[in-house]
């Protein structure tokens, strides 16, 4: 990362520092002129429209010491060149060298240095200096030769090197037509030893994608005309960089997905845009919008690190050539520290912070920052990233800019020779210091103001543009009396995309089920999935979002109204295993796919779920295997699913079907039968079994042991008896007498 300045800043803000004091402007003692005026006539400028007030619209704006500038006026209305005469003039006054940004600053509001000195330019055609006037339709050129150490009659004396005001004031018949004051950078004699201010252009692009219920992305008409000024700025600096024989380096952010469309799309503004493009670097961004604050809150870094890297492989993928740079991150009017950790984890080095944004964090120094040095920003995870500030006055200027370009931008570059001068003159390493160069909003500046700042930025010795990835690798850290200053950015930033994300995850669900019915690349699958993708974007309200998921539900509807089941009937299974048969229809022009499931409490099913295609408009006839448990009447749910089975998606109401079950009538004969045989063999025994016991009655009385001596006691003589105190049937049988 850079290295950390050594001096702190110790006056306040540039646009205030003048106040206090800086430093005497030098002064160069050299060798006087020796040339009043340039040898070759001018040539007129450019034909221009009269205005309400005269107006710059062409200029040197660096002129070497003893050289000269040349100006070119539009006249204001009701000024004609025909109304010149001996006593039409244009006075030209000088003023001293500008010190500091906050001086500069008063001249533009009209509060000028000293006067230094002035040089009359006759205007009449018949007497004019062709050396130092040319005269065209509506505007004139003229030439003003300066003087460094004398002050004579023939040349505007301009005794110091840098940046002086100059007021040239139209006068016809000795009172005021129009007046103007420009600025024009004189050189010292001798090149300055120290190096040049940093200067980088970042411009982005504002205008977010039109993302459809679909997910479709489109080129709105505010992103077509965005993108067409954007093709005419960096063809402007295109333009510059290859009339000083250089390149302009710039970064550019550019929405991936709507380049893609773009390329797709529209041939004729690809043309125009890509070679632009092509000579920038790029600053990295998702393929679709995605504010990181709202990301991080939601838990999405991951899915925001996946856009970002596809974002840059459709940067890569169209621009092959182009530098792809993710160590610069462009913040809009919000950043939490949560997203501002997850940037710099995925690598961002240097945020690039709008001015009305820093001065509402705390820390904050306000109108005393010194813009040409970067600020650090705390983050909550202990670690921190430094960040650059878009200056606000150059900001301004620049939105002005496209009213008035020429003279803007000369003002811009003033203004950083004058910032850079300052810096070198309050003892700080120049080539440490840093200027990022954009609108307030980092939005795309006017082309034809560019085309004009761009010359005088690569004609200034004191400045040079960079990449801005380069000037985050060379500026120095901003110290306040030894001590960082340092950011606190806000806990939340950005819409809140927790509730989108939790609807979102029960949506996806129901794609992957109604997906699997369809075939494998299938037009509503790549649709389904490119809606998906693009919900979780903050370029899509949460309007749009129920719109989106309205749609996928209407498409779901269709699919489970294009199944059409049977309708209830009964059926019989003669046999243990048997097969049920019945149809399904699809009335949709897809084929589809669907589970089908069975169950009944006297019944299974061998085989589980079934997955059956039902081919489109047409009737599919299912057949299952069957296994009877019982006979009886019984119930059968049949039920149909999506294939996937990551949740039970039902198609149709479930349909009960009736079963009859015969399928064990041979087996119940044989029980029946088995049971008739044990009565008869119960029914026998208990027959034979009292006919003994009738019998053995009847001759008790004549068996021997009952006709006995009473006296006779022995255990021998006792009748023998069985368990059941019956008769031993052998004793109750015998035919003997009595012994």
């Amino acid at each position: 990362m850079s290295r950390r300045s050594t001096r702190s800043v110790r006056r306040p803000c540039w646009r205030l520092v003048g106040a206090l004091g800086t430093g005497a402007t030098a002064l160069l003692l050299v060798g006087g002129s020796t040339r009043s005026a340039a040898e070759a006539p001018i040539a007129a400028g450019p034909v221009a429209r009269a205005t309400d007030e005269l107006s710059v619209i062409d200029q040197t704006f660096t002129v070497a010491i003893d050289g000269s500038f040349d100006v070119v006026l539009a006249l204001p209305v009701g000024v004609e060149v025909a109304d010149f005469d001996e006593r039409s003039v244009l006075v030209v006054t000088s003023h001293r060298a500008i010190a500091d940004r906050f001086q500069f600053q008063q001249s533009t509001r009209g509060e000028l240095t000293r006067t230094e000195d002035s040089f009359d330019i006759g205007l009449d055609p018949a007497a004019a200096d062709p050396n130092l006037l040319a005269v065209a339709d509506g505007a004139i050129t003229v030439r003003v030769p300066t003087e460094s150490l004398t002050r004579t009659p023939e040349a505007l004396q301009m005794s110091q090197s840098g940046v002086h005001p100059v007021l040239l004031e139209l006068r016809l018949d000795d009172r005021p037509k129009g007046e103007v004051t420009t600025y024009v950078n004189r050189l010292p004699s001798v090149p300055s030893s120290a190096p040049p201010l940093s200067v980088a252009f970042v411009t982005r692009q504002l205008s977010l994608p039109s993302i459809g219920v679909d997910g479709a992305v489109t080129v709105s008409g505010t992103a077509d005309a965005e993108l067409t000024d954007l093709a005419a700025t960096l063809a402007a600096l295109d333009a510059a960089g290859a009339a000083a024989g250089t390149t302009v380096p710039r970064g550019v952010q550019v929405e991936p997905s709507v380049l893609q469309a773009v390329l797709a799309d529209d041939p004729e503004l690809a043309a125009a845009l890509v070679p632009g493009l092509t000579g920038s670097e790029l600053i990295a961004a998702p393929r679709l919008p995605l504010d990181p604050s709202a990301a991080a809150a939601a838990g999405e870094d991951a899915r925001y690190g996946d856009w970002l890297r596809q974002g840059e492989d459709i940067l890569g993928d169209a621009l092959a050539t182009t530098t792809i740079d993710r160590s610069v991150a462009l913040v809009d009017d919000r950043l939490s520290s949560d997203g501002a950790a997850m940037q710099r984890n995925l690598g961002a080095r240097m945020l690039v912070l709008p001015y009305d944004f820093y001065t509402d964090l705390d820390g904050s120094l306000l109108d005393f920052t010194d813009i040409s040095q970067l600020v650090t920003v705390d983050l909550d995870d202990g670690q921190t990233v430094p960040a650059a500030i878009v200056d606000d006055f150059l900001g301004t200027q620049m939105v002005r800019g496209a009213d008035d370009p020429v003279l803007t931008a000369i003002e811009v570059a003033a203004e950083l020779v004058v910032l850079a001068r300052d810096i070198d003159i309050d003892g700080g390493a120049v080539d440490q210091h840093g200027v990022i160069l954009a609108l307030p909003d980092l939005g795309i500046p006017d082309a034809t103001f560019v085309s004009e700042l761009a010359p005088l930025l690569l004609g200034s010795p004191s400045l040079q543009v960079v990449s801005p990835r380069e000037l985050g690798t060379n500026t120095t850290t901003l110290l306040n009396d030894g001590r960082l200053v340092t950011l606190t950015l806000p806990d939340s930033a950005g819409p809140d995309l927790t509730g989108r994300i939790e609807r979102l995850d029960d949506v996806t669900a129901d794609v992957l089920a109604y997906a699997s019915m369809l075939p494998e690349g299938a037009p509503d699958i790549v649709r389904w999935s490119a809606t998906l993708e693009a919900l979780p974007s903050t370029a899509v309200t949460d309007e749009q979002a129920d719109a989106a998921v309205e749609r996928l539900d209407e498409d779901f509807a269709g699919y489970r109204e294009a199944i059409v089941a049977p309708e209830p009937f009964a059926f019989t299974l003669t046999g243990r295993e048997s097969k049920l048969r019945f149809s399904l229809a699809n009335t949709s022009a897809q084929t589809l796919q669907v589970r089908v499931n069975l169950s009944s409490p006297k019944m299974r099913f061998p085989n589980g779920d079934q997955i059956v295609t039902v081919e489109a408009q047409g009737e599919t006839d299912v057949v299952v295997d069957v296994e009877a448990l019982s006979n009886g009447k019984s119930s059968v749910f049949l039920r149909i699913y999506a294939p996937a089975e990551n949740r039970e998606v039902q198609l149709v109401p479930e349909v009960v079907l009736t079963a009859r079950v015969n399928s064990f009538a041979g087996l119940g004969q044989l029980i029946t039968g088995a049971g008739l045989l044990l009565v008869v063999t119960w029914w026998v025994h208990h027959a034979r079994s009292s006919r003994r016991k009738t019998a053995a009655a009847r001759h008790q009385s004549r068996h021997p042991a009952n006709h006995r001596d009473p006296s006779v006691t022995s255990a021998a003589t006792v009748m023998p008896i069985a368990p059941d105190g019956e008769v031993s049937p052998d004793a109750a049988a015998s035919s003997l007498p009595p012994s």
